[in-house]
């Protein structure tokens, strides 16, 4: 067997053993189908890097066709309004949540209530995947332009060539596409089982009460404000009150809710739980049915006030 063969084998073989690992990790953390949910973060890697490393062509291509260093500083505005990674990220995202969401909110109120279904995600649910999808396309695109204006700015003041530049970028500023694939893969899907679990536990009649659960430590040193939640328990429809390592309050709904910094969520494994009232699940398969659809509906009226009083705000309008 060559050395290099031998090397893939190897990188394989740990790359394997550390996602049953994980894999493990997360079925001890309450997380439900870790199985499928590795297949999931595996298949949005794969669709991430893909994006980065046709974003990385793109600007390679462009350093390649540029006479010096300095036409290429000069034709770098232009340039980043050409990236449309963030659109193509946008897409892959939203895709991913809303395919995926039923089937996760399902698995989940199942825990519960194993009669009921999530044939219907809320407007709210739907709302976030949207907007969440586009934001996470511009950060990631914000990343990448941020790596190459900071080693720009150092090879113009050393007076590097362009061929110096560009081996930097590509050995250093840029050339991590599968490694923040792996990172925004990992972190998204947990995020959307944890939006996927809210949506289970907001049309869920037989809870009432959520509690923030901390899972311990995977490869990380836990954080201690994430230990002083495990435990907190609040209405269902309530966020809690995270107190971030930044001494800011934040008020998620759930563990990694895109409402909290990157240093709150990225390798957070906390979940939240409903909490059972069993005389609801006493009740008839009709009637959970009848007030499944009652929460949803509710759920919907009470977002569309929101939106409204936000929207009226931000105008001016009392």
């Amino acid at each position: 067997m060559s050395g290099c063969t031998a090397l893939v084998k190897a990188i394989d073989a740990y790359i394997a053993k550390a996602d049953d690992d994980l894999t493990d990790a997360l079925t001890a953390a309450g997380f439900i189908d870790t199985d499928e949910l590795m297949d999931e973060i595996a298949s949005l890697e794969d669709l991430i890097a893909g994006a980065l490393t046709a974003e990385t062509s793109f600007i390679r291509r462009r350093l390649d066709e540029a006479a010096d260093l300095e036409t290429f500083a000069s034709e770098w505005p232009e340039l980043k309004t050409l990236d449309t990674v963030d659109a193509v990220l946008a897409l892959l995202f939203y895709d991913t949540f809303t395919s995926s969401m039923p089937k996760i909110a399902t698995s989940y109120i199942r825990q519960i209530d194993n009669s009921l279904v999530v044939t219907k995600i809320s407007q709210r649910t739907l709302d976030w995947a949207k907007e969440w999808s586009e934001e996470l396309g511009q950060l990631m695109k914000l990343t990448t332009h941020n790596a190459v204006e900071r080693l720009l700015v150092e090879a113009l003041r050393d007076g590097n060539s362009i061929a110096d530049f560009t081996n930097a970028l590509m050995d250093g500023g840029m050339r991590d596409e599968y490694h923040r694939a792996r990172a925004a893969s990992l972190t998204e899907m947990l995020r959307t089982h944890s939006v996927a679990q809210q949506e289970a536990i907001m049309q869920n009649p037989a809870v009432e009460d959520k509690k923030w659960v901390h899972t311990g430590e995977y490869r990380n040193k836990p954080r201690q404000n994430h230990v002083d939640m495990d435990g907190v328990i609040v209405r269902k429809d309530q966020p809690f009150s995270l107190q971030g390592a930044d001494g800011n309050i934040y008020f998620p709904m759930y563990p990694r809710d895109s409402c909290l910094p990157a240093g709150e969520s990225i390798h957070c494994h906390c979940i939240h739980q409903g909490i059972v009232n069993a005389n609801v699940l006493g009740l008839s398969l009709e009637e959970r049915i009848r007030l499944q659809e009652q929460a949803i509906a509710e759920d919907d009226g009470l977002w569309a006030r929101e939106l409204d009083a936000k929207n009226r705000a931000k105008a001016g309008v009392e």
